[in-house]
């Protein structure tokens, strides 16, 4: 009996154990998962908040790191709770710079006491300082101390190099670097003291400021490629502006040397008329004519012509006479149809010019014969000049595309030009400078083509340079020119924007063939 009753006891008190660690399972799994949901919730509030401040970083003007990891500094420090903290940022040569501070934050370096009071009152003033200063930690110093959890906690010590009386202020430190492309870009730095009211720093909180430093990380890369892409826009914009610059420019040219060229033919005209000398006809009018009316009322006029010295002479001097003002007429003629030409041209290319702007970010079926065509005759009187034949070989035939004329027109403008530059870097090589713009259809990968080539004899262009010509901010010029590089890029940009492509074949010595293929649109 007794024997039984132990068993029961045994196996009740065994039940009543199990009980207990089932219970007691139950709550520590609980506490872990609502530990782990206040964890995961604190994280999602982090990344909403970090994520945000960066937001406004890219909104912002400047678009800077430094405006996004002052938000940041300050946004760690209130969520662990420290009494202040601290963002530098990684320099050259192994070292930090200052970037900003936020609450409290001891002084890195000795200053008096007044100073001191200053910088921990005023974290603006606090931030000013720390650029100032040589950071007394090192690149190499942060990766070895944080090799192994990625953070480094100080308990009533302080890092090589900083204030022993860092140590009195905040006797616990937290550093943790922030890692873009899984290099150093910046560390954060969280002090605490250990008063009893007051959060004290725990590893628990390295670890979360590992996780704040991720998404900050995260949210430099996104700051950087918002603002690269700024910039990108800001170039293309730039060079879009500079080839508007340029059409503008080439019709200003051709107005200018029209214009000096019908200044030289009005010179000329008032050379071989001049006011103050008598013309050839009225040496007939006041000597010759009256001379033979005299002899004819004194019925002389045959023995006058035959026998007198001065009227024999009269026939060769009137031939001579009339001979060179039918000279001078046909000289002047010539002249006033030069300088009719270049009134003609000069307002051509103001009708050009008022067409381009009118017609710039409109897009239409246009075909590409009068767009080539415009843009010569705004480059004609440059190649002129430097002594380069265009020869134009267009097929009226081929059908219109979807572009806006006047993008399209800065596109050959620039073809153009760079072709004329290139003839011209090879001084008198050649006796004779082309260039030849062809338009044509062609079949390329089983789709109907319209093609554009502008073929130049100049020297070539060589390989290592062909496979950059197209690339963003590539310029083969001399450097001390205005030539930012974008002007090919542009020209690429604007063709791939109506589906279109833009090839180069060069041989060196012989020339270069830049390539427009556009679509033929579905329209047509």
């Amino acid at each position: 009996m007794n024997s039984i009753l132990f068993f029961l006891i045994f196996i009740i008190l065994i039940l009543v154990v199990w009980v207990i660690y089932q219970h007691t399972r139950v709550i520590i799994t609980n506490r872990i998962c609502y530990d782990q949901s206040r964890q995961i919730a604190k994280e999602r509030e982090a990344t909403a908040a970090i994520l945000g401040l960066s937001g406004k970083a890219i909104t912002s003007e400047d678009l800077s790191d430094e405006t996004f990891l002052t938000h940041f500094v300050e946004y760690a420090q209130r969520s662990i709770r420290g009494i202040g903290a601290a963002i530098v940022t990684a320099s050259d040569n192994d070292s930090f710079k200052g970037c900003a501070v936020s609450g409290t934050f001891p002084p890195l370096k000795d200053v008096p006491a007044q100073v001191e009071q200053q910088l921990l009152a005023h974290p603006k003033k606090h931030t000013d300082f720390i650029k100032e200063i040589k950071i007394p930690l090192s690149i190499s110093q942060l990766e070895e101390q944080c090799k192994d959890k990625n953070y480094v906690m100080f308990t009533d010590q302080v890092p090589s190099g900083f204030s022993e009386n860092f140590k009195k202020l905040a006797p616990r430190i937290l550093m943790s670097p922030i890692l873009v492309h899984s290099k150093i870009f910046a560390c954060t730095i969280v002090v605490s003291r250990n008063e009893f009211d007051e959060h004290v720093l725990t590893e628990k909180d390295g670890e979360y400021l590992v996780r704040l430093n991720e998404i900050a990380s995260l949210s430099l890369e996104a700051i950087r490629l918002f603002r690269e892409r700024r910039q990108y826009e800001e170039k293309l914009r730039t060079a879009k502006e500079e080839g508007m610059l340029q059409v503008s420019t080439g019709i200003i040219h051709n107005i200018g040397n029209a214009v000096t060229v019908a200044k030289l033919t009005v010179l000329e005209l008032q050379e071989k008329n001049p006011g103050n000398t008598e013309p050839p006809e009225s040496f007939i009018l006041k000597e010759i004519i009256p001379n033979f009316r005299k002899e004819v009322d004194k019925g002389d006029i045959q023995r006058f012509l035959k026998e007198d010295k001065s009227g024999q002479q009269y026939f060769d001097i009137i031939s001579e006479l009339l001979n060179h003002i039918n000279k001078s007429r046909l000289e002047t003629i010539k002249l006033l149809s030069s300088l009719s030409n270049k009134l003609y041209h000069i307002s051509e290319i103001i009708e050009l010019q008022q067409r381009f702007m009118g017609e710039l970010g409109t897009e239409n079926m246009s075909s590409l014969a009068p767009v080539i065509e415009s843009s010569v005759k705004i480059f004609e009187e440059t190649c002129n000049k430097k002594g380069v034949s265009i020869k134009m070989t267009l097929d009226d035939k081929t059908p219109q595309v979807l572009i806006d004329p006047s993008m399209m027109t800065q596109v050959f403008i620039n073809l153009i030009k760079n072709a004329v530059e290139a003839i011209e870097s090879e001084g008198e090589t050649k006796k004779q400078h082309i260039l030849e713009i062809i338009l044509k259809m062609e079949k390329i990968e089983n789709n109907q083509m319209v093609v554009v080539e502008v073929k130049d004899n100049g020297p070539g262009i060589p390989d290592n340079v062909r496979d950059k010509i197209f690339s963003f901010g590539f310029s083969t010029k001399d450097k001390n020119k205005a030539s930012r590089g974008y002007g090919l890029h542009s020209c690429m940009d604007t063709v791939k924007k109506y589906g279109g492509t833009i090839t180069l074949d060069s041989k060196l010595g012989e020339g270069s063939t830049f390539k427009i293929a556009l679509p033929v649109s579905e329209r047509h």
